[in-house]
């Protein structure tokens, strides 16, 4: 990529070289030789000039050339960034959180717009967020993260935005053909899978039209060893293993046919298979307190007993297939004209996605009694004495297959149509030089189902583990094997039995949304000082579609917030800048919370007055924000950097759950004869608290200009809310740790570039919804590793190792109130993962 490196000193060399010949010298080479700076030091400096040169509070990523993004996976790029942090899903980046918001409050967009998207595993609900394990980083030109905000920046994100662009033909060489291929290895799979990437981008002679084609082609075993609690029932140590194919393929077409006029057409089709087995060899209590029996404290954690005899092993596994599809079509079209530029973007976006088969195998002998074993986690992870219990070779020699709703397919979909248009016009209004308006609107649609399959009514749901069992696979933490199942062979058993299926009323969810814009914003510039303020107008008409006894229904709700913006940037001398910004932001609440289809529970029990009336809210607020930021850097060399910055925001309308009684007949269900109706427990979902977020990022960056560099930086940041903002109780956002550094050191030369970088993470909560709950992940660190021979001018030879120390993922319970009998009680050891380290070896060719 081509630097503004431009050695103008090079006059001074030809007058020292040539005395009094200069003149002519210099008069016959008219044109300045123009040095580029490259590879990573390259990106480094193009990543700096974007965020010197910002009106806003900005930090980017950029690859250093075609195929040479960071990392392998998009998130893991951005921990780098300061005020980021990352949520991984087994053991690969997933989700983004910046400044300490949650990920749930992020807005990620692809050539600024928004990317459908459904994910791929069981439990996890439908949510705004971006899914990263999707996006390929050979397709990814550049990234920017919009920490403060601006009116012409679509609204979605209260800690930050993340931008994601791809290239475009006209902006590369006449005829770049590119090529990789990669071997990838897994310490917890021991397997080592395939990847191809490519790229052809064409332009004509006069550089009016142009054809880009990348694609990427990507296989992998993927395992994750562990050991979970689920401790009303038991614990033990689980596998969670993956065949993951994923492909990717972008096509763009750029048309210039004037230098006013240029018209980018942009497809991307992003798809992974995602097949999927969870094993357990579950090790059940034989002491346990809620069942009556009882227990000495000193064998307890904050009154959940964590130590004692155990009762059975029992085996599980559950079969499943996933997949995750997300297709992107774009036309941009901008025209340049006189003192005015005008955009004009429309398109659609959509993804299918979740889980398309799910079945269930327990131990068909009901679990081997462990005479004589014990437990024992006192000491802050799980541990089992099996007094000569071989957990590889356990044959409980049969498997019950779970029927009716264990037995079923959950698939999503999330799509959208949007149309932007952007006016930019030149003017002279005291210090306002341009003024840029647009109008956005969006049509989105999500659902989310649930199928159960019907079987034949001669079917046997138990099957011999004769050919069944293939062998064993390592689980748990600390090296253990348990018997692993033909997981094929069950789903073809299973599959066999079906005869059709039928749709759970009840879970069905789906919401109609249409979000609209229109902005109006100045830049402005006088004397050192520059920057913008505008104003940002969005409304929401949203419908959530659900069953209610049988019958469709539908609820609406709508709101309108008023966004204003203002960031202002004075260069206190050449090199340092002083930035400050001020801004109302939102993000509006998740799929999940608004599907309003409502579940009565104790209502076919025949218990009187124990119904509850359980229901989402169509209605809920946007969280907004009030924020702002005050932050100066210093640009001491040449792609080096000191910063600083401090950040506020106050956060409202966090979801919470509202209880309350009503009477029978105000809720719209009618209970069977063997249930009195007294009256019913509600219990909604309601916007609740508020919360403030308050941090200090400081950042170092140096050239030290003999091919060797460093980068550093540090997050403190500390959020605030109340108790009651959360189930567990715990006055502190989701996703959010206290203290966030990264450390990177790299060298290059025109042979070989190496770079390592570390980042850490203090502890965090983890919330969801479900069976695995509220816990808080202990401290993680990472430590990563690339480096390039360049073994010609057009071979490149790249080994990647991410994770390199293989560090646990650690989880434990951490409700503020002692919940006894539960995991989630304060410091018993829910979950431990052993992550793994990722190695690629590749090379690629550049034709």
């Amino acid at each position: 990529m081509l630097k503004r490196n431009k050695l103008a000193l090079s006059i001074s060399a030809a007058v020292l070289s040539g005395g009094l010949m200069a003149p002519l010298a210099v008069a016959q080479n008219s044109a300045l030789e123009e040095i580029t700076v490259t590879g990573i030091r390259g990106s480094l400096q193009d990543a700096l000039s974007t965020k010197r040169d910002s009106y806003s509070i900005v930090d980017a990523i950029s690859s250093e050339d075609i195929g040479k993004f960071p990392d392998k996976n998009v998130a893991e790029s951005l921990q780098r960034v300061p005020g980021v942090t990352i949520q991984r899903q087994f053991g690969e980046g997933a989700a983004v959180s910046i400044r300490g918001a949650g990920n749930d409050l992020t807005l990620t967009t692809l050539n600024g717009q928004n990317v459908a998207s459904t994910g791929w595993f069981v439990l996890e609900p439908a949510k705004r967020s971006f899914n990263y394990e999707l996006l390929p980083s050979e397709l990814v030109g550049n990234i920017e993260v919009y920490k403060s905000s601006q009116a012409d920046l679509a609204e979605g994100g209260v800690g930050g935005t993340v931008v994601i662009n791809t290239r475009k033909p006209l902006d590369l060489d006449p005829l770049t053909l590119r090529a990789s291929v990669e071997a990838s290895q897994q310490s917890d799979s021991d397997s080592t899978d395939p990847q191809f990437s490519g790229l052809a981008s064409w332009k004509n002679d006069s550089e009016t039209f142009g054809v880009l084609v990348s694609a990427v082609s990507q296989e992998r075993l993927l395992q994750r060893q562990g050991n979970e609690a689920f401790w009303e029932w038991g614990a033990g140590p689980v596998a969670f293993e993956q065949e993951r194919k994923r492909s990717a393929i972008n096509a763009t077409f750029q048309y210039q046919p004037t230098e006013n006029l240029d018209i980018v057409l942009n497809a991307i089709d992003m798809q992974m298979e995602a097949d999927n087995t969870n094993y357990a060899l579950w090790l059940t209590q034989g002491n346990c307190g809620w069942c009556g029996v009882d227990v000495d404290p000193s064998d307890q954690i904050n009154g959940t007993t964590a130590r004692g005899p155990l009762n059975v092993a029992y085996l599980q596994a559950r079969p499943r297939e996933a997949t995750m599809n997300s297709d992107v079509f774009d036309l941009t079209t901008t025209y340049t004209g006189d003192g005015y530029e005008l955009s004009v973007q429309v398109g659609s976006t959509s993804s299918t996605g979740g889980t398309d088969f799910e079945m269930v195998v327990d131990d068909g002998s009901g679990g081997f009694a462990l005479d004589g074993a014990s437990y024992d986690f006192m000491n802050g992870s799980q541990t089992w004495d099996l007094n000569g219990f071989d957990l590889g070779s356990y044959d409980p020699g049969s498997l019950a297959m779970g029927t009716g709703a264990n037995f079923n397919a959950t698939p999503k979909t999330d799509e959208e149509a949007y149309f932007q248009a952007d006016l930019e016009f030149d003017v002279e209004i005291g210090a306002i030089n341009s003024i840029k308006t647009g109008i956005k609107t969006a049509d989105h649609n999500a659902t989310s189902r649930r199928f159960e399959f019907l079987q034949a009514d001669d079917f046997d749901a138990v099957i011999s583990t004769d050919g069944i069992i293939n062998g064993t696979i390592d689980a748990g933490a600390g090296g253990y094997e348990i018997p692993r199942l033909d997981d094929d062979a069950l789903k073809a058993w299973a599959k066999a039995s079906i005869t059709g299926k039928v749709e759970d009323l009840g879970s069905y969810s789906e919401i109609d949304e249409t979000n609209s814009a229109i902005y109006a914003m100045a830049t402005y510039e006088i004397g050192d000082v520059r920057g913008n303020f505008g104003v940002r107008y969005v409304t929401t008409d949203a419908t959530s579609t659900y069953y209610l006894d049988g019958v469709k229904t539908e609820a609406d709700a709508d709101y309108s917030v008023v966004l204003p913006s203002f960031n202002l940037a004075y260069n206190l001398s050449e090199d340092v800048i002083l930035r400050t910004s001020a801004a109302k932001v939102m993000a509006r609440p998740q799929y999940v919370d608004m599907y309003v289809n409502p579940s009565p529970i104790g209502a076919n029990d025949e218990i009187d007055n124990n119904q509850y009336w359980v229901t989402g809210n169509i209605g809920l607020e946007p969280f907004l924000a009030n924020q702002f930021d005050l932050g100066i850097e210093y640009y001491f060399a040449e792609g080096s950097l000191i910063s600083g910055g401090v950040f506020y925001k106050d956060v409202s309308n966090f979801v919470t759950i509202t209880e309350y009684a009503a009477s029978a007949s105000e809720i719209p269900f009618e209970l069977p004869d063997s249930e009195a109706g007294f009256g019913w427990i509600v219990q909604e979902k309601d916007n609740g608290e508020d919360a403030k977020i308050t941090g200090i990022e400081l950042g170092y960056q140096q050239d030290f200009g003999n091919g060797f560099g460093t980068i550093a930086n540090y997050t403190w940041t500390d959020t605030d809310t109340d108790a009651a903002t959360f189930t567990d109780g715990n006055p502190f956002l989701s996703d959010s740790s206290e203290n966030v550094y990264n450390l990177t050191g790299y060298y290059e030369n025109d042979m070989f570039s190496a770079r390592v970088s570390y980042n850490w993470r203090s502890e965090y909560m983890i919330r969801e919804s479900g069976s695995y709950g509220n816990r808080l992940h202990d401290d993680f660190g990472s430590l990563d590793l690339s480096a390039v021979w360049y073994a010609t001018e057009n071979l490149d030879v790249k080994l990647d190792v991410n994770n390199l120390l293989a560090e646990e993922s650690v989880q434990i319970g951490n409700n503020a109130e002692p919940a006894p009998g539960t995991g989630f009680t304060s410091g018993f050891p829910l979950y431990e993962y052993e992550t793994a380290r990722r190695i690629n070896i590749g090379a690629s060719y550049k034709f």
